[in-house]
C-alpha cells in the first residue's frame, strides 16, 4: 500500500513522468524506484527527470534510499521487458530467444521475484520457463516498469527478499483538463528486422475515463555477433481497454481488461506456435471509510495458454526418426532430445483478490501511518505432452498433473516518522499456502502415475497435497545524517514457496527423467541491508549491500539420467555502487554491482549468480537535440556449479541521439553492439529446462534502430 503515501514533491514526479512518458520513443518508462512512500522529502532532486531516447528512469526514493538517475537506461530498439531492466545496475536477464527476457536480480528470479501487472500477479505457464511473466504485460505509452530493490514492505507479498518488479498502467484523476491524448509511435531495428507500432489513447469526460493501448511487434531471427543465427522471431499483438469512474469525491472505480496473442515463437530446441493471456480485472479505492484514510481492494483473473512443439515451425523428417527407431535407438540411449517430436500444451489460471487500508496515527507522538491488508490468489496449471521417435507413436504423459497451488496472507504494517531526520518502517504478515496435485495417482500413457514416480525417488511417505503456514517480517530504518547524507538499514524475514514445478514436474523416462519433489519446504530468506546516499554539488553516489541467509533454499541437481529438487542451506551477498555527474546538459554516470552465492549444505556456488559487472555511460542535452553513449560489461564467471558452464567477460558499446521536432514529434537512432561483439550472458535457461541441453544463447550482433513518436 505504500505508493498511497507518495509526498506532494513525489506526486508532482509522477505527473511529469506521464508527460515524459508519452514523448518517449517506444512505450515504456522504467521506474528504478528502490523504497515505498515516504511522508519525508525525496532524496531525488528536480534535475532527476528527464526524458530518455528509449526509457524513462523516474528516481523517486524516500530519504536514503539508493537513486537510479533518468538518463542510466540504453536504447537498443524495440526492447522485451526483461531487456530493458538489464539496464537497471545489477540486474541481468535470462534469454532463450527474443520474446520473454526473464531478469534475475541478486541471484532470484522467477518467483522468487514479486511480478507484478496493475497490482496483481500474473504467472507464465510453461513448467521449465520458456515464457516469462514480463513477456505478457501489455503495456504503452502509459506504463511503468518499477524495480523496487531489496525488502521495502511486507505488502505485496511474502517473497520479498531480492525485491519486486511492478507494471502499473497511468490513470487519470479528477483534477485532469477532459478531452482525448494519446501517443503514436513506429520503430524499426536491423539484424532481425524487427518493427514494431504502438498506440495509446485516454479520453476523459467529467467523473468518467477510458484508456486504450494497442502494441504490434514482428521479429524475425537475429544475428549474433559470429554472423551465427540464432532463433528469436515471432509475432505479437497486445492490447487493453480500461475504463474508470469518480463516484464521490472519495470513491473511484476501475476495471480492465487486456489480451496477449504471440504466434511463432521461435527457440533453440522447442518453439511456441501459441502463447496467448487473457486477462480482468476489477479496481475500487474509497478514502476516508471509517478509520481509514485510504483503502483499495481489487479482484484479478488471468489466463495464460501455452502450447510448444519441435515440429510445426519446423523441417520435421519423420521418416528419418522411424528409421532411426528401427535401427535400434531408444530412450535410454543418451540421444539429443531434439531427435524426437515433442509437443506439449500448458495452461496456468490465476485468481487474485486483496484489500487494504490506511489508518494515521499519532504514537507517542510520531505521526503514523497503519496499513492493514489481506490477500489470497490461487493457481490451477496442468500440462499435457507428447513425445516419440516418429508422429505415429507419440506417447503422452502429463507433467503438471492438475496442480493448485492456493496461498492466503494477512499482513500489518506501520509507517512512523520518527522526526525530521528518522522514518522507521515495521511490517509483519502470515501466510498459509497448500499445494496438491489432483492428478497425482492419474496414469497417463505408458507411464507410472506421478505420486508413484515421487515415491521411488523421495520415499514412500510422499502425499501430493502439502500445506504450509510461515511468519515474514521487516523493520527498515532510514536516518538523514544531513542534508547531503542519508542512509538505511533493513532486516527482515521473508518466505518463499515452492512453485508447481519444483514440486510437482512428472517427466518419467530411463534416460532424462525430471521429477519434482513435493515434501520441499518453503525458503525462508533471512536478511540484513545497508545503504547510504550522498549528494554533493553537482556529485550523486549511492551504495548498498546486502546479506541473505537462506534456510531451505531450493535447488536443482541434474545427474547423468535425473533432475530432482532439493533443500539446502545458502547465502548471498552482494555490493551495488553507483555514481553520476550532472551540469550545463552534460550527465556522467558509472555503476557496478557484484553477487556472491554459496550452496553451504556442500560448500559449491550457487547456480545463475551473475558475474562481477557494471556500466560507464555519458549523455548531452540541448535544447532539441540530444546524444549518448554507454558501455556495459561483465567479468568472467568461473565460479560456477556443477550444472552450469563457465562464461567469457564482454563489454559492449552503444550510441544513441534524437531530436525533438516539435514538443511533440520526436526521432530518434542508435546503435548498440557497435563493435559487433559476440558474447553471453551468465544466466541462462539451461538451469531452468535442463531439457535445453547445454545452451548458452549468445545476444544480437550490431543493431541499428529508429523510432519516431508523435504526442497529440
Amino acid at each position: 500500500m505504500t505508493h498511497f503515501f507518495v509526498d506532494s514533491r513525489m506526486r508532482s514526479r509522477r505527473h511529469v513522468s506521464i508527460m515524459c512518458a508519452s514523448r518517449c520513443r517506444l512505450p515504456m518508462a522504467i521506474a528504478t524506484a528502490i523504497a515505498s512512500s515516504s511522508v519525508l522529502p525525496a532524496y531525488a532532486d528536480d534535475e532527476s527527470i528527464s526524458v530518455l531516447p528509449l526509457v524513462s528512469i523516474q528516481a523517486q526514493a524516500p530519504m536514503a534510499s539508493p537513486v537510479h538517475a533518468v538518463d542510466e537506461g540504453h536504447a537498443k530498439g524495440n526492447m522485451d521487458l526483461g531487456e530493458q531492466l538489464r539496464e537497471v545496475n545489477g540486474v541481468s536477464g535470462s534469454r532463450l530467444g527474443s520474446h520473454g527476457v526473464s531478469p534475475i536480480f541478486r541471484a532470484q528470479g522467477g518467483e522468487r521475484l514479486i511480478q507484478e501487472v496493475d497490482g496483481a500477479s500474473l504467472y507464465p505457464a510453461c513448467p521449465s520457463g520458456m515464457d516469462s511473466t514480463l513477456g505478457y504485460a501489455t503495456t504503452g505509452s502509459q506504463s511503468d516498469l518499477t524495480l523496487y530493490k531489496g525488502a521495502q514492505t511486507v505488502s505485496r507479498g511474502p517473497n520479498f527478499a531480492a525485491g519486486s518488479i511492478e507494471v502499473t498502467r497511468h490513470t487519470p484523476t479528477r483534477s485532469d483538463d477532459d478531452g482525448v491524448h494519446g501517443t503514436l509511435g513506429a520503430g524499426w531495428r536491423s539484424n532481425d528486422d524487427a518493427t514494431s507500432e504502438t498506440l495509446s489513447l485516454t479520453a476523459k469526460q467529467g467523473d468518467f475515463w477510458a484508456a486504450l493501448d494497442f502494441e504490434h511487434s514482428e521479429r524475425n531471427n537475429y544475428e549474433d555477433g559470429n554472423g551465427d543465427t540464432q532463433p528469436g522471431a515471432y509475432r505479437s499483438d497486445n492490447g487493453s481497454l480500461r475504463v474508470g469512474a469518480f463516484a464521490s469525491e472519495d470513491v473511484a472505480i476501475e476495471a480492465g481488461v487486456a489480451v496477449v496473442r504471440i504466434d511463432d515463437a521461435l527457440y533453440p530446441v522447442m518453439d511456441a506456435p501459441r502463447s496467448d493471456m487473457d486477462r480482468q480485472y476489477l479496481k475500487l479505492t474509497v478514502d476516508n471509510l471509517g478509520p481509514f484514510s485510504h483503502t483499495e481492494t481489487q479482484l484479478n483473473h488471468a489466463r495464460v495458454v501455452h502450447d510448444m512443439d519441435n515440429v510445426t515451425l519446423r523441417d520435421f523428417d519423420d521418416s528419418s526418426m522411424s528409421m532411426d527407431m528401427g535401427s535400434g535407438m531408444d530412450m535410454g540411449s543418451g540421444m539429443d532430445m531434439s531427435d524426437m517430436a515433442m509437443f506439449s500444451s500448458a495452461t496456468t489460471e490465476t485468481w487474485y483478490a486483496s484489500t487494504q487500508g490506511d489508518i494515521p496515527l499519532t504514537i507517542a507522538g510520531h505521526d503514523s501511518v497503519l496499513t492493514l491488508g489481506v490477500d489470497a490468489e490461487r493457481l490451477e496449471s496442468n500440462t499435457h505432452s507428447k513425445m516419440g521417435m516418429s508422429l505415429d507413436s507419440l506417447s503422452d504423459s502429463q507433467t503438471w498433473p492438475d496442480v493448485v497451488r492456493t496461498r492466503g496472507g494477512i499482513f500489518a504494517e506501520l509507517d512512523t516518522t520518527l522526526d525530521a531526520d528518522n522514518r522507521l518502517v515495521t511490517g509483519a504478515r502470515y501466510d498459509v499456502s497448500i499445494s496438491d496435485a489432483r492428478d497425482a495417482d492419474a496414469v497417463v500413457g505408458s507411464n507410472a502415475s506421478a505420486i508413484s514416480a515421487w515415491r521411488a525417488q523421495y520415499g514412500d511417505d510422499v502425499e501430493a497435497k502439502q500445506r504450509d503456514g510461515e511468519f515474514s517480517a521487516l523493520a527498515r530504518l532510514e536516518h538523514r545524517f544531513s542534508d547531503e547524507v542519508k542512509g538505511y538499514a533493513a532486516l527482515s524475514r521473508s518466505v518463499r514457496f515452492p512453485t508447481a514445478t519444483e514440486r510437482y514436474y512428472n517427466r518419467q523416462s530411463d534416460s532424462n527423467a525430471w521429477l519434482g519433489n513435493p515434501e520441499l519446504d518453503p525458503e525462508i530468506h533471512q536478511q540484513l541491508e545497508l545503504g547510504v546516499a550522498v549528494r554533493q554539488g553537482a556529485w550523486r553516489y549511492s551504495a548498498d549491500t546486502y546479506y541473505n541467509r537462506v534456510h531451505d533454499w531450493i535447488e536443482l541437481s541434474e545427474g547423468d539420467s535425473l533432475t530432482t529438487y532439493d533443500n539446502v542451506e545458502a547465502e548471498i551477498y552482494g555490493l551495488e555502487f553507483e555514481a553520476s555527474w550532472q551540469r550545463s546538459g552534460w550527465r556522467h554516470s558509472a555503476g557496478v554491482a557484484a553477487t556472491h552465492g554459496t550452496n553451504l549444505s556442500d560448500g559449491t556456488p550457487l547456480s545463475q549468480v551473475a558475474p562481477f559487472n557494471g556500466y560507464l555511460a555519458t549523455r548531452y542535452d540541448a535544447d532539441r537535440w540530444w546524444a549518448g553513449a554507454r558501455l556495459d560489461a561483465a567479468a568472467r564467471q568461473s565460479r560456477i556449479s556443477d550444472n552450469e558452464e563457465a562464461t567469457a567477460g564482454f563489454g559492449i558499446v552503444g550510441l544513441e541521439g534524437g531530436y525533438r521536432v516539435t514538443d511533440a514529434i520526436e526521432l530518434s537512432a542508435g546503435i548498440s553492439n557497435l563493435f559487433d561483439k559476440t558474447y553471453v550472458y551468465h544466466v541462462n535457461r539451461f538451469y531452468d529446462d535442463p531439457l535445453q541441453g547445454d545452451v548458452q544463447v549468445t545476444e544480437p550482433g550490431r543493431i541499428f534502430w529508429t523510432h519516431a513518436s508523435w504526442s497529440f
